[in-house]
């Protein structure tokens, strides 16, 4: 969907509570009652900002994930206008609330649907078609094959070496190019140039291939930085949203207590049964400024297993059968509401790693103590992008989404990783 449709899709969003403020007037309200606007703007900003930071409706092909996201969506606007009513009793009807979240969804299903069937037509989705140098093409085709795991474009062609630069022009009109990726030595051949001119005039978006890399695949490309990239970005850590993060932190680390308290119980029943030994364990991380601290987990591997060397695997023979299912309900995760309390974790940033692994990496990958500019997380962008990592490997390509993740750290974006794991969890199983 382009940023456009988005905006005509977001300012009908705004027009809803408005709209059920007309019809509850002409139909439900006493005759000469009058309404105060404030709320409804209010509630016009709910409705947006939700909407906006879910990203509804989804750019995809598929009918039943605009449905599906429409519900999620509807629904987030009816839970939050409904307590707001908790704080501003009676500042709204509740036939306006229930009646705008039905006009959410509404929208959104039929806007969704539109554009569904129009990706369907054009092939499914965004159409790039990249010219970069014969090392960057490989990476390219490499990290599209791998992740991300939300993709919503097709690589429809890469163009390595000068002789495709002579039509370049026709062979992105034959393959339906909406989006033209330059490297940073094809972007200066005279021929490029000519082509992307003409292109552009034609409608046809051109990207560097840095930009293309973070805003198309959410990553930063570590063979295109240079030390002082991220430099820029820090004034941004420390920033008002820090303590406002902290606040988030502490809200959703009493919500977890309660289910770990809750759960605690159930797990000590199955810990007898399949998982025989502690019930937790503690390890020891690399959090803020490349500080260790101490995170606690529900153990899930057989006792004494949890400190062997080796990169642990989805199938690692250590994980005992109730703590692979523990694993796969991220219930082994509920403990670290402590470490949430006292500042070790935030809800959102980089997985923090065990020390000998951190340690290693720091020395082998460029980049790797940029982490650490960032609290460490219960979920990350690298978790919602990426497959679960395994080897050092992985841990190349998930510092690369991290270091996205240090660049554009804020509210919305916390907020957008929260709902992808929540989205993960209830509809992809997990990990």
């Amino acid at each position: 969907m382009t940023n456009r449709r988005r905006l005509l899709s977001l300012i009908a969003i705004a027009a809803i509570p408005f709209l059920a403020r007309w019809v509850h007037g002409e139909f439900r309200a006493p005759a000469g009652t009058s309404e105060d606007v404030l709320p409804y703007a209010l509630l016009a900003l709910l409705c947006v900002a939700i909407v906006a930071i879910l990203e509804a409706p989804p750019r995809t092909s598929s009918v039943t994930q605009v449905f599906v996201e429409s519900i999620v969506a509807a629904l987030a606007v009816l839970g939050a206008a409904a307590t707001s009513q908790v704080f501003f009793p009676e500042s709204l009807p509740r036939f306006v609330i229930l009646f705008t979240s039905l006009l959410v969804f509404v929208w959104l299903m039929v806007f969704g649907a539109i554009s569904a069937v129009a990706l369907r037509r054009q092939g499914g989705s965004d159409r790039v078609v990249a010219v970069v140098s014969p090392d960057d093409g490989k990476q390219l085709i490499i990290d599209v094959d791998e992740g991300p795991l939300e993709r919503r474009f097709t690589l429809a062609a890469v163009f390595t070496t000068e002789g495709d630069y002579l039509d370049l022009v026709e062979a992105c009109r034959e393959r339906g190019a909406s989006t033209l990726v330059l490297g940073s030595a094809p972007s200066t051949h005279p021929f490029v140039i000519d082509a992307a001119e003409e292109l552009h005039r034609d409608g046809v978006r051109v990207r560097s291939l840095d930009d293309f890399y973070d805003e198309s695949i959410g990553k930063l490309p570590l063979s295109s930085l240079d030390r002082f990239a991220l430099m820029g970005d820090i004034e941004s850590l420390h920033g008002a949203y820090a303590p406002l993060k902290r606040v988030i932190d502490i809200g959703f680390a009493l919500l977890g207590s309660v289910a770990c308290l809750l759960l605690t119980p159930l797990v000590l029943v199955g810990n007898v049964f399949g998982n025989r030994g502690p019930l937790f364990f503690r390890q020891d991380r690399v959090g803020l400024n490349g500080k260790t601290f101490r995170i606690w987990k529900l153990r899930t591997m057989s006792p004494g297993s949890v400190d062997v060397s080796g990169w642990t695997s989805n199938e690692d023979p250590r994980i005992t059968p109730f703590g692979k299912f523990l694993r796969r309900a991220h219930v082994d995760e509920l403990p670290q509401m402590l470490n949430i309390f006292v500042g070790d974790l935030s809800i959102v940033g980089p997985r923090p790693e065990q020390v000998v692994y951190a340690r290693q990496l720091e020395e082998r990958l460029a980049f790797y103590s940029a982490r650490y500019l960032v609290r460490p997380g219960l979920t990350g962008w690298a978790q919602v992008k990426y497959r679960y990592g395994a080897s050092e490997e992985d841990a190349y390509v998930k510092l690369q989404y991290d270091l996205h993740y240090v660049r554009h750290e804020s509210l919305a974006t916390d907020l957008r990783i929260i709902w992808m794991t929540l989205h993960h969890l209830i509809f992809d199983g997990g990990r």
